[in-house]
């Protein structure tokens, strides 16, 4: 197949739409598909050797004729500015939802587009495809060959993990406020935040102005197999997001390398954590703290049972996740030439 993949975000940019997209333009070509990626992100410094094309801010007639030569286009969420070169491909269009469109007119717009116009909607879990008419759902995959564990259990010496974005959303700051109510009962766990973000400054004071700077330690932005590394120093990844997320790869990370998993319930992260972790209420302090007191206090208990741990992985693997994907956009292919050639 010729495959467009349209992203706005792309590599260098770092994220889970990121990754995915990478992720899975690396193992289409692998299949031996030929792959192109559209993207306004610009090129980087220097340049990384990819097996497939990027077009970075093409203009709209080069998207056109790249479009027109594929036998699909594949949008990672709906764009608006991607649909106008569509309209003038004649190809079918699929869209992977990785996130909620808003409730304001251009999310309105793009729900239609894809309930009315998309030939197939692909959702990263069930709760992005029950948003959507006629939607798969195709969960998003992890890099299993970075994420695994290199150190033992016994031999771990931080407790625990947060990973992601420095935004409201995300829940770093209820995290804070949880090792507080901790502290009160002589629970003093370490904690490393890893990430940046526009809360950060104001993550950092408030660590401060609650005394626990000797608990608590920013290590900023990693990636790959620092990242990798960075979890396997912990016994116990925390994602307290207050948001619904839309699936959530940093809880197969955790559970790659080794970590009990911890994460709120709502969105599609319970469907990324399976029934290898412990869930409580978004934006529940009280709950995330029993979570913690129990995990804390008694941690062989949780630990994932090994057999429903690998099972679980091994469907999240990057090669699973792009064949179902692959096997999905053959069928829409076939479907579209049965129209054409029905006698």
């Amino acid at each position: 197949m010729n495959i467009v993949l349209y992203s706005p975000n792309f590599y260098p940019l770092t994220g889970g739409l990121e990754n995915v997209v990478l992720d899975l333009a690396l193992e289409f070509s692998e299949a031996g598909h030929a792959v192109t990626v559209i993207t306004l992100t610009v090129s980087p410094v220097q340049k990384a050797d990819f097996p497939f094309r990027i077009l970075r801010r093409p203009g709209l007639l080069e998207q056109i004729c790249q479009m027109r030569r594929a036998d699909l286009v594949v949008q990672f969420n709906v764009s608006l500015k991607g649909i106008l070169p569509w309209l003038f491909s004649s190809r079918p269009l699929v869209v992977s939802h990785q996130t909620a469109n808003t409730a304001d007119m251009r999310g309105r717009l793009k729900t239609w587009i894809a309930n009315h116009i998309a030939t197939l909607n692909i959702g990263c879990s069930q709760y992005m495809s029950n948003q959507f008419a006629q939607a798969v759902t195709i969960p998003n995959p992890y890099d299993h060959t970075v994420f695994q564990v290199t150190l033992p259990w016994e031999k771990r010496r931080r407790d625990l993990v947060f990973v992601g974005r420095l935004v409201t959303d995300k829940g770093a700051d209820l995290l804070l406020n949880a090792l507080v109510e901790l502290k009160k009962d002589l629970r003093t766990p370490t904690l490393t935040i890893v990430g940046t973000g526009p809360e950060e400054r104001d993550l950092q004071a408030k660590a401060i102005r609650l005394g626990l700077q000797d608990q608590v330690v920013f290590a900023g932005l990693k990636k790959g197999a620092e990242l990798a590394g960075t979890i396997n120093a912990h016994r116990i990844m925390v994602i307290p997001s207050v948001w619904e997320e839309p699936f959530g790869i940093v809880a197969l990370e955790g559970l790659a390398c080794g970590c009990l998993v911890i994460g709120s319930k709502g969105g599609g992260l319970p469907e990324a954590i399976g029934e290898l972790g412990m869930l409580f209420p978004n934006g529940d302090t009280a709950a995330l703290i029993s979570c913690l007191s129990r995990v804390l206090e008694y941690p062989e208990q949780y630990r994932p049972d090994p057999i429903s741990l690998d099972t679980h992985l091994h469907r999240h693997r990057r090669t699973a996740v792009a064949k179902r994907y692959l096997d999905a956009l053959i069928r829409v292919i076939s479907e579209k030439n049965k129209c054409i050639f029905r006698p």
